[in-house]
C-alpha cells in the first residue's frame, strides 16, 4: 500500500520484473570462492539451486501472489507469527543487503585494480573503502529516483555486466580446452564431490547460497507490477533459469582457466579473464573493460536492492517498529529516510577494513555475516509459508505450490533444513583462507549474529512505547 500522497508509477511489465530478480540475484562477484572447488562447484550450485533456490522461489511466488499487503517478508512473517516477528525478518533481509553492498563492491574494486596491472590493488584497505563508500553514496543518489529507474540500471547492469561477461568467460574457457592446454582441474579439484569431511573444507561453498539468494526481494513491490498474480510467477520462474543457464557454467569457466591454488577470492574473475586473453591473443583490452562492466553491474545489483528492502522498512516503520521518520516516501515510492540511513551504515561498516589483516578475510567475514542473517530470515520465511496454508487456507492464491499440504510440507522442510544446516556450517573458519582463525572469524561472527538478531527486538520495544502503541 502507497503511502498517503503518493504518486504511483507506470506498472511494470515482464521484462522489467525479470531484468530487476535477475539483477537483484545473480552476480559474477560470488563465482571466485566456489570456483577453487574445481568441478565441485557444480556439485556445491546443484546442492544450492535444489535445495535453496527453487524452494525459496516456489514458496516466494505462493506468498507474493495471495498477500492482501504490500512489504514482502515483513507481511508473510507478520501474518503467520505476529508483527514483531515479521519486522525481524525484514530486519535481516535489511541488514545482510548493507553488508552485501561492502562485499560486492569490495570484489568489484580488487577485479578493476587487478585488470589494470595493479595487483597490490586487491589488497590496499584504503582503496577498497573509498570505492565502496563513493558508491554507497552514488546509488543511493540514483535510488532516489524510483523503482523504475532503478530497475533500467538493473537491466543495463545485467546485460554489460553479468550476461556478457558470462558469455566471454565461457568462451575463454571453451578456445583453453579446445587448444589442449594443461588442464587446471586436476587433484581435489578434479573431483564432482567434493571433500566433505570437515566444515572447513566446505564453508566456501556457501557462497552458492550467496549467489542465489534475494529471489524473494522483488515481492515487496508486487503492487507495483501488471497483473502481479500472473506476472510474478512467471517472472520468477524465467530469472530462476536465466540465473542457472549463466552462473552454472561461467563458475566452471574460472575453475578451468585459473589453477586452484591461484584463485583470488576478489579478483578470480579478472585472473580467469587475464588468462583468457592470452590463449586468444590480441584482446588485452578487454579485461579492464569487463571489470568496469562487472563494476557497473554491482551498482545496478545494489539498486535493486535499494529500490525494494527500504519499501518493507518503511512499512515496518508505519506500524510502530521504527521512529515515524521511516515511513516517510517519496512521490516517487522511495523511502528516502532509510535509504539515507542505510547509507551511512553501509559507510560506517566499509571502515572496519582498516582493523582486519586484509581485504580478503574482511570480505569473507562480510560474505559469511551476511548469508548467516539472510539464511535465517529464509528460515522464518519457509515457517510462514507452511504456517499460513494450515491456518488461512481460505485466502485465494493465484499460485500454488503442487501437491497440497504434503507438497508446501515438504518444500518447506527442505527450506528449513538446508538453511539451518548451512548456518551451522558457517560459523566453521574456511580453510582455504589463512587469516581466517577461531578468534577472527567464529567469535567474531557468532557476537554478530547476535546483535544483529537481537537489535530489531530491542528496536521495535523501544519505538512502540515512544508512539503509544502497544507491541
Amino acid at each position: 500500500m502507497s503511502s498517503p500522497g503518493v504518486t504511483p508509477q507506470r506498472p511494470l511489465g515482464l521484462f522489467l520484473v525479470v531484468m530487476l530478480m535477475f539483477g537483484i540475484i545473480t552476480s559474477l562477484n560470488g563465482m571466485a570462492p566456489l570456483a577453487t572447488y574445481g568441478l565441485g562447484s557444480l556439485f556445491y550450485l546443484g546442492v544450492a539451486i535444489v535445495f535453496f533456490l527453487i524452494p525459496a522461489a516456489l514458496v516466494a511466488a505462493e506468498l507474493g501472489t495471495s498477500s492482501r499487503r504490500e512489504g514482502g517478508v515483513y507481511a508473510w512473517v507478520s501474518a503467520a507469527f505476529g508483527p514483531r516477528a515479521g519486522f525481524v525478518a525484514t530486519w535481516l533481509q535489511w541488514f545482510q543487503n548493507v553488508i552485501f553492498w561492502t562485499v560486492v563492491l569490495t570484489s568489484s574494486a580488487a577485479m578493476i585494480a587487478v585488470s589494470l596491472g595493479w595487483n597490490a590493488g586487491a589488497e590496499n584497505k584504503l582503496y577498497a573503502t573509498v570505492v565502496v563508500v563513493g558508491t554507497i553514496w552514488l546509488v543511493t543518489a540514483l535510488s532516489l529516483f524510483g523503482l523504475r529507474s532503478s530497475g533500467i540500471l538493473g537491466s543495463i547492469g545485467s546485460i554489460a555486466g553479468t550476461i556478457l561477461p558470462g558469455l566471454v568467460l565461457i568462451a575463454f574457457a571453451a578456445t583453453y580446452v579446445i587448444d589442449r592446454r594443461p588442464s587446471n582441474l586436476t587433484g581435489a579439484s578434479a573431483h564432482l564431490v567434493p571433500d566433505l569431511s570437515t566444515p572447513g573444507n566446505i564453508t566456501f561453498g556457501l557462497s552458492a547460497i550467496l549467489i542465489f539468494a534475494g529471489i524473494e526481494v522483488m515481492a515487496t513491490r508486487i503492487g507495483e507490477m501488471r497483473d502481479p498474480a500472473r506476472l510474478y510467477p512467471r517472472a520468477t520462474f524465467l530469472s530462476v533459469l536465466m540465473i542457472a543457464a549463466v552462473l552454472v557454467p561461467a563458475t566452471l569457466a574460472i575453475a578451468v582457466l585459473v589453477p586452484n591454488e591461484q584463485i583470488s577470492i576478489t579478483a578470480g574473475i579478472t585472473q580467469a579473464m587475464n588468462v583468457g586473453v592470452e590463449t586468444v591473443g590480441g584482446l588485452g583490452w578487454l579485461v579492464p573493460l569487463v571489470a568496469v562492466a562487472i563494476y557497473v553491474d554491482a551498482i545496478g545489483e545494489i539498486a535493486g536492492w535499494m529500490a525494494s528492502t527500504p519499501s518493507a522498512m518503511a512499512a515496518a516503520a508505519r506500524e510502530g517498529h521504527l521512529p515515524s521518520r521511516f515511513a516517510r516516501q517519496t512521490n516517487r515510492q522511495t523511502a528516502k529516510p532509510v535509504l539515507i540511513g542505510q547509507a551511512v551504515i553501509g559507510s560506517l561498516l566499509s571502515l572496519l577494513f582498516i582493523f582486519q589483516p586484509s581485504v580478503s578475510s574482511m570480505f569473507w567475514l562480510l560474505s559469511a555475516l551476511l548469508v548467516q542473517l539472510y539464511l535465517l530470515m529464509y528460515v522464518l520465511m519457509f515457517a510462514a509459508a507452511w504456517r499460513l496454508r494450515r491456518t488461512k487456507s481460505v485466502v485465494g492464491r493465484p499460485f500454488r505450490i503442487p501437491g497440497g499440504s504434503w507438497g508446501i510440507g515438504i518444500v518447506c522442510a527442505v527450506g528449513i533444513v538446508f538453511s539451518a544446516a548451512a548456518i551451522v556450517v558457517g560459523f566453521f573458519p574456511p580453510s582455504g583462507l589463512k587469516e581466517a582463525t577461531a578468534v577472527s572469524h567464529t567469535v567474531v561472527l557468532v557476537v554478530a549474529v547476535l546483535v544483529s538478531t537481537f537489535a530489531p527486538l530491542a528496536i521495535s520495544r523501544w519505538s512502540h512505547p515512544r508512539r503509544g502503541m502497544s507491541p
